[in-house]
């Protein structure tokens, strides 16, 4: 019963704060005023401090109360997040998750998979947000985060590796016959490159043989931070372009591009889900990282 009751006064605390007085806390929860005096007063002797200044006029947080405030508003969170999970586990899985996701990479995949996840879950709304700059994960805006990158240092986030895609060397087949196939990277710097670049960033390439790394840093043809117009300069031919495989696989296929240096390794590009360690992940989400790691890992 004690471990109810502090969960109430962990509520009552939440609407004091944001309310601004007993009288409208009393009001928000629909209790007595006397019960949430109660409710603070009990809390105030677990913790031993004073979370409240009150006077017959005034009421004001204390650095303590400040402190249990931010506690409260996770482990109210926490303990919502395990009855929602509770209940999807009982029951059709529903709710809400707002996801961010890389541009490109969003439209070449997740869109058709996510037709395919809403065909399974009806009941799940979904709110996609598109955009190749890195939101903060851990200002809780999203239920999950899917980054593209080399690397990740965030330390303080919970991280799953999707899948791996490598980068493809290529050009069209005219634009080749025009000007020559590079057999080394060092010859690049003789033709036109396109490069996806942030500002900010340095215009780098990177490739790797027999253990030794070459770093060949482009001056570029056209550089630009979306990589949807850049493949779609490649595919006229403008120059070449060191590319993820998921945007040119197709065009390889279909012989549009060509690959070139073939003899070289690339870094290989990592798909993270990432979201906060303290979140306690709903039913939904796990459902939705499964159902990509799946379908994302399946041997073509």
């Amino acid at each position: 019963m004690a471990g109810i009751n502090q969960l109430e006064s962990l509520r009552v605390l939440k609407a004091v704060v944001e309310s601004g007085s007993f009288t409208a806390a009393a009001g928000r929860l629909k209790i007595s005023a006397a019960r949430v005096s109660k409710s603070i007063e009990r809390l105030e002797e677990e913790l031993e401090t004073t979370l409240f200044k009150r006077s017959t006029r005034h009421m004001q947080i204390t650095d303590s109360g400040e402190r249990c405030y931010r506690q409260a508003l996770t482990l109210l969170g926490q303990w919502k997040a395990l009855k929602d999970e509770l209940t999807e586990t009982q029951a059709s899985p529903q709710g809400k998750l707002r996801i961010s996701a890389p541009m490109t990479w969003g439209l070449c995949h997740l869109a058709p998979l996510l037709t395919e996840f809403m065909a399974m879950y009806p009941q799940i709304r979904l709110d996609i947000q598109l955009n190749d700059q890195h939101v903060n994960v851990l200002e809780g805006e999203y239920d999950l985060v899917l980054r593209l990158s080399r690397q990740l240092a965030d330390s303080a986030l919970l991280c799953q590796r999707i899948t791996q895609y490598r980068y493809i060397a290529c050009a069209t087949p005219e634009y080749l016959a025009e000007n020559g196939t590079p057999l080394h990277p060092q010859e690049l710097k003789q033709h036109a490159c396109l490069i996806y670049l942030n500002p900010g960033a340095t215009p780098k390439w990177q490739f790797f043989q027999d253990g030794k790394t070459l770093d060949l840093y482009i001056d570029p043809y056209l550089q630009s931070n979306n990589s949807k117009l850049l493949h779609t300069t490649l595919l006229a031919g403008q120059g070449i372009m060191l590319i993820p495989e998921f945007m040119v696989n197709e065009d390889l296929a279909s012989g549009r591009l060509t690959p070139i240096l073939t003899d070289f390794d690339t870094e290989a590009l990592s798909l993270f889900a990432l979201r906060p360690k303290d979140h306690m992940a709903p039913h939904r989400l796990k459902l939705l990282q499964d159902f990509l790691y799946r379908r994302l890992n399946q041997a073509e």
